[in-house]
């Protein structure tokens, strides 16, 4: 029991200390409330945090994760790459006054992906994707994976029930408010995740993980097996 109110305690500070980095007051509320409610943050930090590898963040946004893993004390080298200049210039600013070994670099992550090997965050991205580019994305990531390593995914798998349609719908809105970037949403489906992951490479978990939420957020974790060679990428 004093070990859970003692991490408990610790991710409640972490999401303080995070959100009065960022000097508009509509941005500190929102990531305040973003850290503490959503679980994939402290989820992350529990996989992350034994590992001395770099991380890879595709889809940053405004740098949370990073912030958050070294709130944590985590001081591996994150990269962090995402389409919107918007998000990227905001969190560039407090990496660059708060944080040490924190890049964050505007990137589409339909193009080229920079050499990179560690593990590996991507979250709430493959949605924005079609079907086949989110097929050469995962694809070009599991190679970025480091023997031993991880590659973290979370997203909404497409499925009838209504924490989907809650999830698309609250998507629909974070667009027209001009939060998220715009365009088409192409949920993914379980087995076009996996897919991508051989059993002889990686081993494979994914579970629920909304919390109190009523979103249908899924996490997916592939671990590269310690004497898998990684392949070149091409």
């Amino acid at each position: 029991m004093e070990t859970l109110r003692r991490n408990v305690a610790e991710h409640e500070n972490a999401c303080a200390r995070v959100a009065m980095r960022f000097p508009q007051r509509w941005l500190r509320n929102y990531v305040r409330g973003k850290l503490r409610r959503d679980r994939i943050y402290a989820t992350a930090y529990e996989l992350l945090a034994p590992s001395t590898e770099p991380i890879l963040d595709v889809g940053c946004g405004v740098g949370l994760l990073a912030f958050y893993l070294r709130e944590r004390a985590c001081r591996q080298p994150v990269l962090g790459l995402d389409v919107d200049a918007r998000k990227i210039r905001y969190g560039a600013q407090i990496a660059a006054g708060h944080y040490q070994n924190v890049e964050l670099r505007f990137h589409d992550v339909q193009g080229e992906i920079p050499n990179f090997s560690g593990n590996v965050a991507l979250f709430d991205v493959l949605h924005y994707l079609p079907v086949p580019e989110q097929h050469n994305l995962l694809s070009h990531l599991a190679g970025c994976v480091a023997p031993g390593g991880l590659l973290i995914i979370r997203d909404c798998p497409r499925e009838r029930r209504p924490r989907y349609w809650i999830t698309w719908l609250a998507e629909k809105f974070a667009q027209a408010i001009s939060w998220n970037v715009n365009g088409a949403l192409h949920f993914p489906s379980r087995r076009s995740i996996d897919e991508v992951f051989g059993a002889a490479e990686f081993e494979r978990e994914s579970r629920p993980l909304w919390g109190a939420l009523p979103f249908n957020n899924h996490i997916f974790i592939f671990r590269r097996h310690a004497a898998a060679v990684v392949p070149v990428a091409g």
